[in-house]
């Protein structure tokens, strides 16, 4: 095992510091999922501690997702793989708790770094060519505008996790997950008025056509407008008095007459 225990009385938790060493062992690969741990006999004997102080270590990893403890004949701690959905949760608590203002002043900076980490989840979406059918499919519910409050937001969540995943990366998608949850646990002011709604729809169209296109610049310059707007929303500046993109009608699709050229004179 790596990275012995300081001597006595030179940690103030040594709690912590066994659990830290052992999370350093798990995360370098030398325990694996499904690894059983030593012994408690053996780890108190190797860091020269008591019973109930290896067991409040081995608490604080069952915690953090790392081990799981089994009774009986064979059992023991052994190291988990943890869920990436269990993983997403965890990360958007610690983003959630650390990142707290009053009045939820803190949500802007969570859309922001959320949609920072979705640029490059767009770029990877194109560069592999992912399916994006799930992204079309929150689309698809989001331009139902009779679409209650709360199954709208809930969508825009499942969309911006399916971009997250489009990525192809585990890591940003999981990163991207503990921004996300972290960020719709907090309503924004004003909530989703249809203009507002109309809004989003076209930011995400643009997006998903530009991924299925196989346009980069398409991607990042629609989640960079949609990145302004949040801005402006979070400002107060992006009201229900702004007007929206209308789709065109048939009359507005017809071609002007063409107009005869007067022949110069000579």
């Amino acid at each position: 095992m790596k990275s012995p225990l300081p001597p006595e009385g030179k940690s103030p938790d040594r709690a912590s510091a066994i659990a830290g060493i052992l999370q350093d062992n798990i995360v370098s690969g030398h325990y694996v999922a499904g690894d059983r741990l030593p012994s408690e006999a053996d780890l108190c004997a190797y860091f020269k501690v008591s019973r109930p102080t290896l067991r409040e270590a081995l608490g604080r990893l069952s915690a953090r997702g790392l081990i799981t403890s089994r009774r009986g004949a064979g059992g023991g701690a052994f190291v988990t793989s943890p869920d990436p959905a269990v993983a997403g949760e965890q990360i958007a608590a610690l983003i959630a708790l650390s990142t707290r203002a009053e009045n939820n002043a803190h949500r802007p900076f969570l859309t922001e770094a959320r949609i920072q980490m979705q640029l490059g989840c767009a770029e990877l979406a194109v560069l592999r060519k992912a399916d994006i059918t799930d992204l079309r499919a929150e689309i698809d519910l989001q331009s139902d505008f009779a679409l209650a409050e709360d199954a709208f937001v809930t969508s825009m969540k499942r969309m911006n996790l399916a971009l997250a995943a489009a990525s192809g990366n585990p890591a940003m998608a999981m990163l991207t997950q503990g921004l996300v949850e972290a960020e719709f646990a907090l309503a924004p002011d004003g909530g989703y008025p249809t203009r507002l709604r109309a809004r989003y729809l076209s930011y995400h169209v643009r997006i998903a056509n530009g991924i299925a296109g196989g346009r980069v610049e398409d991607t990042r310059a629609a989640l960079t407008e949609l990145w302004s707007f949040e801005i402006e929303r979070a400002n107060g500046g992006a009201d229900d008095a702004q007007p929206v993109e209308r789709p065109p009608k048939m009359r507005d699709l017809r071609l002007p007459p063409v107009q005869r050229l007067t022949p110069l004179e000579e």
